[in-house]
């Protein structure tokens, strides 16, 4: 097999013969409600990927389905799991497409040349307990020639690794995220710069030593690391500094001195092409360049978000609507049967609205965002988990403590 890589989590696999699969296309910069942009920046437009003959979508957020720009024929196979939470597949159907090939988790399909099997979510949470956590991703294998993992945003857990390394036996090349998209800590208020840069270093080793223990029970022949690439543009680009994401050149010179020796971490670009059986790509690759990264975030610190083009939302309908949010939000949670602990407040106009509040809270999260922006979600035109992975919500939590589920739960804040 052969895998052309494109940018994030996208790429191209090539079968034995000729079958060509597109994996969780997101070409266009600004998804997130416009934040993240590639970098580098890609050359390869939608126009490129039409030729194809079956598309893989991991999951529904917008850097893995891009659905601003998904436009494909109707009847194009598309591949996804098959699970209880299907907001893909109904987003898919209402856009009129009409040959998903819906795989259950474990389950194998085979697809001319190929063989392919779908995993849901490995774990709620790899590194705290969740009652919600991850309910969307997916995973999938791919044999051909060769077996490929391909682990998107849905990061394993060891034993997970365990369990894949006993089915499979070998894997010639392993597609693992080495970065954590979201908020934390570059959108905290009550961090100072120095805990910030603390917490930005903590979360890039964790996740890296992570990665290693995965790679280190898997032993696949080679490694690339994948997805969770981005930078922010607009008028948050100076939140890239406390992203906790590093390039893809800095995993794989940590990974050298973390993994067993006969493991190759590979690094690919825009338009390269990685033949499996030689090990070779078509192109020399080019490292990262640092400075040109910066100026490449300053040049974009211009974009506009949609929402600014907006006008300012009415007061009083929005706190009407605020309240309806809130009784929706706190019945979900009812329904999933999770206890929170802590108090949730809005900033609106300097005046602190809760919209959440537990039996007996322990700790307070105070939640800024640009009313124009609430007022979109609010309406469903945009989800508060994009807002906030596209670090437009800034957050006070007093104490420290994190806890997954308030964020979880923040998902089903609408009218």
């Amino acid at each position: 097999m052969k895998f052309e890589f494109i940018g994030n989590a996208c790429g191209i696999f090539y079968g034995s013969k000729g079958t060509k699969l597109l994996c969780d296309p997101w070409i266009e910069n600004g998804v997130f409600d416009g934040s993240w942009f590639h970098y580098p920046p890609l050359e390869t437009s939608f126009k490129d990927i039409q030729n194809i003959d079956l598309i893989y979508l991991s999951h529904i957020h917008q850097d893995h389905y891009d659905d601003r720009f998904f436009d494909f024929p109707k009847d194009t196979p598309i591949v996804v799991l098959d699970d209880k939470f299907n907001f893909l597949i109904g987003n898919l159907e209402r856009k009129g497409y009409t040959n998903l090939l819906k795989i259950r988790d474990g389950e194998t399909l085979k697809f001319r040349e190929f063989k392919i099997t779908l995993y849901a979510p490995f774990a709620k949470n790899n590194f705290f307990d969740a009652g919600i956590g991850n309910l969307i991703d997916s995973a999938m294998v791919i044999e051909n020639d060769q077996t490929i993992v391909n682990f998107n945003d849905n990061t394993p857990t060891p034993e997970a690794c365990k369990i894949l390394k006993k089915k499979f036996k070998k894997f010639d090349l392993a597609m693992i995220n080495y970065n954590a998209a979201g908020p934390y800590p570059s959108c905290f208020k009550n961090l100072s710069y120095e805990e910030k840069s603390n917490s930005h270093n903590n979360i890039i080793s964790r996740n890296l030593n992570h990665m290693a223990s995965l790679i280190n029970i898997l032993t696949p022949s080679r490694v690339l690391p994948f997805a969770g690439s981005y930078v922010i543009g607009g008028f948050l680009a100076y939140k890239n500094e406390y992203l906790g994401t590093i390039t893809w050149d800095e995993c794989r010179e940590y990974l050298h001195n973390k993994v067993k020796n006969s493991i190759e971490v590979i690094c690919l670009r825009d338009k390269d092409i990685f033949d499996l059986e030689t090990g070779k790509s078509n192109n020399p690759y080019v490292p990262i360049d640092k400075a040109h990264m910066l100026k490449y975030i300053n040049k974009i610190s211009g974009s506009i978000y949609p929402y600014e083009k907006d006008q300012y939302p009415e007061i009083n309908r929005l706190m009407h609507d605020i309240k309806i949010a809130s009784r929706n939000m706190e019945e979900r949670i009812n329904n999933i049967g999770i206890k929170l602990t802590t108090s949730i407040a809005i900033d609106i106009n300097k005046k602190e609205v809760l919209i959440f509040k537990p039996e007996n809270p322990s700790q307070k999260l105070v939640c800024y965002i640009d009313l124009r922006l609430l007022r979109r979600i609010l309406d469903r035109l945009s989800h508060w988990n994009n807002a906030e992975i596209g670090c437009h919500i800034d957050f006070f939590r007093t104490p420290n403590n994190y806890e997954p589920d308030v964020h979880n739960a923040l998902q089903f804040f609408h009218i």
